[in-house]
Protein backbone atom coordinates (compact mmCIF):
# COMPACT_ATOMS: atom_id res chain seq x y z
CA UNK A 1 0.00 0.00 0.00
CA UNK A 2 1.35 3.80 -0.81
CA UNK A 3 1.73 6.10 1.55
CA UNK A 4 0.04 8.94 0.06
CA UNK A 5 -1.01 12.63 1.31
CA UNK A 6 -2.69 15.07 -0.87
CA UNK A 7 -1.85 18.96 -0.21
CA UNK A 8 -1.99 22.13 -1.83
CA UNK A 9 1.34 23.03 -3.97
CA UNK A 10 3.84 25.54 -2.29
CA UNK A 11 5.04 28.98 -3.34
CA UNK A 12 8.35 27.58 -4.53
CA UNK A 13 6.28 24.95 -6.30
CA UNK A 14 4.23 26.87 -8.33
CA UNK A 15 6.89 28.95 -9.95
CA UNK A 16 8.55 25.52 -10.90
CA UNK A 17 4.74 23.91 -11.43
CA UNK A 18 5.07 23.11 -15.57
CA UNK A 19 8.68 21.19 -14.91
CA UNK A 20 7.67 19.48 -12.11
CA UNK A 21 4.50 18.28 -14.01
CA UNK A 22 6.72 17.02 -16.77
CA UNK A 23 8.46 14.78 -13.51
CA UNK A 24 5.00 12.66 -13.03
CA UNK A 25 4.54 9.55 -13.89
CA UNK A 26 2.39 9.84 -16.69
CA UNK A 27 5.14 12.88 -18.27
CA UNK A 28 3.38 15.37 -18.07
CA UNK A 29 -0.11 16.42 -19.60
CA UNK A 30 -1.04 20.11 -21.42
CA UNK A 31 -4.03 19.82 -19.46
CA UNK A 32 -1.78 20.12 -16.26
CA UNK A 33 0.21 23.67 -17.28
CA UNK A 34 -0.06 27.14 -15.85
CA UNK A 35 -1.22 28.15 -19.33
CA UNK A 36 -4.41 25.89 -19.52
CA UNK A 37 -4.99 27.12 -15.76
CA UNK A 38 -5.02 30.44 -16.86
CA UNK A 39 -7.36 29.53 -20.05
CA UNK A 40 -9.59 27.93 -17.35
CA UNK A 41 -9.90 30.99 -14.76
CA UNK A 42 -10.84 32.88 -17.46
CA UNK A 43 -13.29 30.56 -18.15
CA UNK A 44 -15.11 30.75 -15.31
CA UNK A 45 -13.47 28.06 -12.84
CA UNK A 46 -11.49 27.71 -9.71
CA UNK A 47 -7.94 26.56 -9.98
CA UNK A 48 -5.94 24.25 -7.22
CA UNK A 49 -2.74 23.05 -7.60
CA UNK A 50 -2.11 20.05 -5.30
CA UNK A 51 0.57 17.73 -4.86
CA UNK A 52 0.52 14.05 -4.16
CA UNK A 53 3.16 13.08 -1.80
CA UNK A 54 4.14 9.64 -2.26
CA UNK A 55 7.89 7.90 -2.78
CA UNK A 56 7.43 9.57 -6.40
CA UNK A 57 4.95 12.35 -6.21
CA UNK A 58 2.38 13.74 -8.46
CA UNK A 59 1.97 17.28 -9.48
CA UNK A 60 -1.47 17.95 -10.28
CA UNK A 61 -4.55 21.04 -11.36
CA UNK A 62 -7.98 20.56 -10.53
CA UNK A 63 -10.96 23.04 -11.29
CA UNK A 64 -13.70 23.82 -9.49
CA UNK A 65 -17.04 24.74 -10.67
CA UNK A 66 -20.45 25.49 -9.39
CA UNK A 67 -23.75 23.92 -10.77
CA UNK A 68 -26.14 25.63 -8.96
CA UNK A 69 -26.67 22.54 -6.68
CA UNK A 70 -23.46 22.51 -5.19
CA UNK A 71 -19.49 22.53 -6.10
CA UNK A 72 -17.53 19.58 -7.93
CA UNK A 73 -13.85 19.02 -8.50
CA UNK A 74 -12.27 17.78 -11.87
CA UNK A 75 -8.87 16.97 -12.49
CA UNK A 76 -8.30 17.05 -16.89
CA UNK A 77 -6.47 13.75 -18.09
CA UNK A 78 -5.18 13.68 -14.67
CA UNK A 79 -4.04 12.56 -11.57
CA UNK A 80 -1.95 9.54 -12.93
CA UNK A 81 0.18 7.06 -10.55
CA UNK A 82 0.67 3.33 -10.43
CA UNK A 83 -1.54 3.15 -7.66
CA UNK A 84 -4.77 4.70 -8.24
CA UNK A 85 -5.98 3.24 -5.05
CA UNK A 86 -4.02 5.49 -2.77
CA UNK A 87 -4.69 8.34 -5.10
CA UNK A 88 -8.59 8.22 -3.90
CA UNK A 89 -8.01 7.50 -0.86
CA UNK A 90 -5.70 11.14 -0.82
CA UNK A 91 -8.33 12.76 -2.74
CA UNK A 92 -10.95 11.68 -0.32
CA UNK A 93 -8.93 12.61 2.76
CA UNK A 94 -8.07 15.96 1.88
CA UNK A 95 -11.44 17.25 0.17
CA UNK A 96 -13.12 15.81 3.50
CA UNK A 97 -10.63 18.00 5.98
CA UNK A 98 -10.87 21.20 3.39
CA UNK A 99 -13.61 21.35 1.28
CA UNK A 100 -16.40 19.15 3.03
CA UNK A 101 -19.23 20.47 0.65
CA UNK A 102 -17.76 19.02 -2.44
CA UNK A 103 -20.51 16.91 -3.97
CA UNK A 104 -18.31 15.07 -6.46
CA UNK A 105 -14.01 14.81 -7.96
CA UNK A 106 -13.68 13.86 -10.95
CA UNK A 107 -10.64 12.18 -11.94
CA UNK A 108 -9.57 11.11 -15.26
CA UNK A 109 -6.08 9.43 -15.64
CA UNK A 110 -4.66 9.08 -19.11
CA UNK A 111 -5.14 5.16 -18.96
CA UNK A 112 -5.93 2.69 -22.17
CA UNK A 113 -9.32 2.18 -22.42
CA UNK A 114 -9.21 -1.78 -21.32
CA UNK A 115 -10.88 -4.33 -19.41
CA UNK A 116 -7.77 -4.11 -16.72
CA UNK A 117 -7.65 0.10 -16.60
CA UNK A 118 -11.63 0.12 -16.02
CA UNK A 119 -11.22 -2.64 -13.22
CA UNK A 120 -8.32 -0.89 -11.51
CA UNK A 121 -10.28 2.50 -11.35
CA UNK A 122 -13.43 0.56 -10.20
CA UNK A 123 -11.59 -1.39 -7.44
CA UNK A 124 -10.33 2.02 -5.89
CA UNK A 125 -13.53 3.36 -5.39
CA UNK A 126 -14.55 5.10 -8.38
CA UNK A 127 -17.80 5.19 -10.57
CA UNK A 128 -17.43 5.28 -14.56
CA UNK A 129 -18.59 8.86 -15.79
CA UNK A 130 -18.74 10.75 -19.67
CA UNK A 131 -15.82 11.47 -21.73
CA UNK A 132 -14.71 15.44 -21.03
CA UNK A 133 -11.44 15.80 -23.26
CA UNK A 134 -11.79 15.98 -26.59
CA UNK A 135 -8.77 13.58 -27.12
CA UNK A 136 -10.19 10.78 -25.00
CA UNK A 137 -10.28 9.05 -28.35
CA UNK A 138 -7.90 10.37 -30.84
CA UNK A 139 -4.83 9.23 -33.55
CA UNK A 140 -1.43 9.46 -31.86
CA UNK A 141 1.29 8.96 -34.52
CA UNK A 142 3.86 6.75 -33.21
CA UNK A 143 7.14 8.44 -33.10
CA UNK A 144 9.17 6.22 -31.71
CA UNK A 145 10.13 4.29 -35.20
CA UNK A 146 11.94 5.18 -38.23
CA UNK A 147 11.11 7.94 -40.69
CA UNK A 148 11.19 5.49 -43.07
CA UNK A 149 8.99 3.04 -40.81
CA UNK A 150 6.29 5.98 -39.91
CA UNK A 151 5.90 7.06 -44.00
CA UNK A 152 5.30 3.25 -44.64
CA UNK A 153 2.68 2.98 -41.77
CA UNK A 154 0.48 5.92 -43.65
CA UNK A 155 -2.28 4.70 -46.11
CA UNK A 156 -1.44 5.00 -49.41
CA UNK A 157 -3.46 8.44 -50.35
CA UNK A 158 -1.70 9.69 -47.73
CA UNK A 159 2.26 9.15 -48.75
CA UNK A 160 0.69 9.97 -52.20
CA UNK A 161 -0.69 13.78 -51.87
CA UNK A 162 2.44 14.07 -49.13
CA UNK A 163 4.98 13.91 -52.73
CA UNK A 164 2.63 15.51 -54.85
CA UNK A 165 2.65 18.59 -52.59
CA UNK A 166 6.40 18.45 -52.20
CA UNK A 167 6.36 18.07 -55.96
CA UNK A 168 3.94 20.89 -57.03
CA UNK A 169 6.13 23.35 -54.19
CA UNK A 170 3.56 23.40 -50.85
CA UNK A 171 5.49 25.31 -48.06
CA UNK A 172 5.65 24.40 -44.34
CA UNK A 173 7.39 26.80 -42.01
CA UNK A 174 7.39 26.85 -38.17
CA UNK A 175 7.10 30.53 -37.08
CA UNK A 176 6.31 32.85 -33.77
CA UNK A 177 2.59 33.45 -32.47
CA UNK A 178 1.57 36.60 -32.25
CA UNK A 179 -1.56 38.29 -31.96
CA UNK A 180 -1.83 38.93 -36.02
CA UNK A 181 -1.41 35.08 -36.34
CA UNK A 182 -4.11 34.23 -33.29
CA UNK A 183 -6.40 36.55 -35.97
CA UNK A 184 -5.44 34.87 -39.22
CA UNK A 185 -5.58 31.15 -37.52
CA UNK A 186 -9.33 31.99 -35.91
CA UNK A 187 -10.19 32.76 -39.62
CA UNK A 188 -8.80 30.18 -40.84
CA UNK A 189 -10.48 27.79 -38.25
CA UNK A 190 -14.11 29.25 -39.34
CA UNK A 191 -13.85 27.02 -42.64
CA UNK A 192 -14.12 24.03 -40.91
CA UNK A 193 -16.81 21.85 -42.12
CA UNK A 194 -17.56 23.71 -45.01
CA UNK A 195 -18.30 26.97 -42.71
CA UNK A 196 -20.26 25.18 -39.98
CA UNK A 197 -17.26 24.59 -37.34
CA UNK A 198 -17.33 22.01 -35.01
CA UNK A 199 -20.32 21.23 -32.83
CA UNK A 200 -19.97 22.82 -29.89
CA UNK A 201 -16.97 24.80 -30.92
CA UNK A 202 -16.12 27.54 -28.75
CA UNK A 203 -16.22 31.32 -29.43
CA UNK A 204 -13.13 33.25 -30.58
CA UNK A 205 -11.80 34.64 -27.18
CA UNK A 206 -11.87 31.18 -25.87
CA UNK A 207 -9.27 30.00 -28.71
CA UNK A 208 -7.13 33.44 -28.54
CA UNK A 209 -6.69 33.13 -24.59
CA UNK A 210 -5.57 29.78 -24.88
CA UNK A 211 -2.93 30.42 -27.87
CA UNK A 212 -2.15 33.47 -26.28
CA UNK A 213 -1.67 31.53 -22.49
CA UNK A 214 0.54 28.76 -24.22
CA UNK A 215 2.25 30.93 -26.52
CA UNK A 216 3.72 33.37 -24.01
CA UNK A 217 5.31 30.85 -21.82
CA UNK A 218 7.08 29.40 -24.97
CA UNK A 219 5.02 26.10 -24.87
CA UNK A 220 3.54 27.15 -28.61
CA UNK A 221 4.41 25.65 -32.16
CA UNK A 222 2.88 27.64 -34.87
CA UNK A 223 3.46 26.45 -38.39
CA UNK A 224 2.01 28.38 -41.57
CA UNK A 225 1.43 26.28 -44.64
CA UNK A 226 1.80 28.22 -48.21
CA UNK A 227 0.59 27.03 -51.05
CA UNK A 228 1.16 30.48 -53.32
CA UNK A 229 -2.24 31.68 -52.56
CA UNK A 230 -3.69 34.76 -50.70
CA UNK A 231 -2.07 33.91 -47.68
CA UNK A 232 -0.68 30.69 -45.44
CA UNK A 233 -3.18 27.98 -46.54
CA UNK A 234 -3.05 26.38 -43.57
CA UNK A 235 -2.14 27.59 -39.85
CA UNK A 236 -1.16 24.79 -37.21
CA UNK A 237 -1.10 25.43 -32.82
CA UNK A 238 0.95 22.64 -31.96
CA UNK A 239 1.61 22.24 -28.22
CA UNK A 240 5.08 20.48 -27.66
CA UNK A 241 4.49 19.21 -23.70
CA UNK A 242 5.48 16.23 -22.05
CA UNK A 243 5.61 13.07 -24.06
CA UNK A 244 2.96 13.67 -27.17
CA UNK A 245 3.26 16.44 -28.41
CA UNK A 246 -0.68 17.45 -29.49
CA UNK A 247 -1.71 19.33 -32.86
CA UNK A 248 -4.45 21.29 -31.06
CA UNK A 249 -5.94 23.54 -33.59
CA UNK A 250 -5.55 23.73 -37.40
CA UNK A 251 -7.44 25.75 -40.09
CA UNK A 252 -6.96 25.96 -43.55
CA UNK A 253 -8.44 27.75 -46.66
CA UNK A 254 -10.48 25.80 -48.97
CA UNK A 255 -9.64 27.34 -52.45
CA UNK A 256 -6.31 25.04 -52.08
CA UNK A 257 -4.23 25.91 -55.08
CA UNK A 258 -2.24 22.59 -54.04
CA UNK A 259 -3.48 19.30 -53.29
CA UNK A 260 -1.90 17.56 -50.19
CA UNK A 261 -1.16 20.72 -48.50
CA UNK A 262 -2.29 19.32 -44.70
CA UNK A 263 -0.96 15.86 -45.52
CA UNK A 264 2.34 17.47 -45.98
CA UNK A 265 2.08 19.83 -42.54
CA UNK A 266 1.69 16.46 -40.38
CA UNK A 267 4.54 15.22 -42.25
CA UNK A 268 7.09 17.93 -41.60
CA UNK A 269 5.61 17.86 -37.96
CA UNK A 270 6.01 14.19 -37.57
CA UNK A 271 9.45 14.46 -38.53
CA UNK A 272 10.34 17.67 -36.25
CA UNK A 273 9.17 16.06 -33.33
CA UNK A 274 10.35 13.11 -34.00
CA UNK A 275 13.67 14.88 -34.00
CA UNK A 276 13.02 16.31 -30.77
CA UNK A 277 12.10 13.08 -28.94
CA UNK A 278 8.97 13.31 -28.66
CA UNK A 279 6.90 9.98 -28.55
CA UNK A 280 3.92 10.90 -30.61
CA UNK A 281 1.95 13.48 -32.20
CA UNK A 282 -1.84 13.25 -31.10
CA UNK A 283 -4.04 14.49 -34.08
CA UNK A 284 -6.44 15.75 -30.85
CA UNK A 285 -9.55 13.89 -31.36
CA UNK A 286 -11.98 11.28 -33.33
CA UNK A 287 -14.73 8.97 -33.08
CA UNK A 288 -14.35 6.17 -31.07
CA UNK A 289 -13.00 3.18 -32.23
CA UNK A 290 -17.29 1.84 -32.51
CA UNK A 291 -17.90 4.82 -34.61
CA UNK A 292 -15.08 5.52 -36.37
CA UNK A 293 -16.66 4.65 -39.36
CA UNK A 294 -20.10 6.49 -38.65
CA UNK A 295 -20.91 9.01 -41.35
CA UNK A 296 -22.96 10.68 -39.22
CA UNK A 297 -20.70 10.88 -36.46
CA UNK A 298 -19.71 15.12 -36.20
CA UNK A 299 -16.20 14.26 -36.62
CA UNK A 300 -16.63 11.98 -39.46
CA UNK A 301 -14.71 14.11 -41.97
CA UNK A 302 -11.83 15.21 -39.80
CA UNK A 303 -12.16 11.43 -39.16
CA UNK A 304 -11.67 10.27 -42.39
CA UNK A 305 -8.84 12.73 -42.94
CA UNK A 306 -6.83 11.68 -39.88
CA UNK A 307 -7.13 7.72 -39.94
CA UNK A 308 -4.99 8.03 -43.20
CA UNK A 309 -1.89 8.12 -40.49
CA UNK A 310 -2.45 5.63 -37.79
CA UNK A 311 -5.77 4.06 -36.02
CA UNK A 312 -8.17 5.71 -33.40
CA UNK A 313 -7.54 4.98 -30.12
CA UNK A 314 -9.43 5.13 -27.27
CA UNK A 315 -8.76 6.39 -23.46
CA UNK A 316 -10.35 5.88 -20.49
CA UNK A 317 -13.23 7.99 -19.93
CA UNK A 318 -13.46 10.15 -16.28
CA UNK A 319 -14.34 8.15 -13.17
CA UNK A 320 -16.25 10.11 -10.31
CA UNK A 321 -15.20 9.82 -6.86
CA UNK A 322 -18.79 10.62 -5.30
CA UNK A 323 -18.63 12.10 -2.14
CA UNK A 324 -22.57 13.06 -1.70
CA UNK A 325 -24.71 10.64 -3.65
CA UNK A 326 -27.82 12.05 -3.05
CA UNK A 327 -26.59 15.38 -4.75
CA UNK A 328 -24.99 13.78 -7.31
CA UNK A 329 -27.68 12.11 -8.34
CA UNK A 330 -30.06 15.16 -8.64
CA UNK A 331 -27.16 16.62 -10.57
CA UNK A 332 -26.86 13.75 -12.76
CA UNK A 333 -30.64 13.61 -13.41
CA UNK A 334 -31.63 17.25 -13.69
CA UNK A 335 -29.32 19.98 -13.37
CA UNK A 336 -26.72 18.55 -16.20
CA UNK A 337 -28.76 17.91 -18.76
CA UNK A 338 -29.64 21.77 -18.92
CA UNK A 339 -25.95 22.51 -18.93
CA UNK A 340 -25.04 20.76 -21.46
CA UNK A 341 -27.86 21.80 -23.55
CA UNK A 342 -27.67 25.18 -22.84
CA UNK A 343 -23.67 25.18 -23.36
CA UNK A 344 -23.26 23.12 -26.00
CA UNK A 345 -19.79 21.85 -25.84
CA UNK A 346 -18.41 18.53 -27.02
CA UNK A 347 -16.85 18.65 -23.42
CA UNK A 348 -20.13 19.10 -21.58
CA UNK A 349 -19.69 21.50 -18.82
CA UNK A 350 -16.08 21.35 -18.24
Amino acid sequence: MTDMRLRRATEAELRDWDELVLSNPDGGQFTQTLAFAELKRWDGFETHHLVFDAERPVYALALERNAWIGRFWYFPCAPFHPDMAAVVRAVRAFVEREHPRLISVKLEPRLPRDAASLSMLADAGLAQAEDVQLHTHTVIIDLERTEEEIFASFSKTARKLIRRAERDGFTVERVEGDEALFELAWQRMQTIRGGQGLEGMRGEDYYKTIWRAFTKRGQADWWLGRDGGDGPQTVTFTIPFGRIAIDKDEGSRPDRLIEGGAHLGRWTRVKHYREQGFAGLDMMGAPPTWAKDDPEHWMAGLSRFKQQFGEVVDFAPSHDLVLRPGAQQVWRKYVRPVEWRVKKRYTGVW
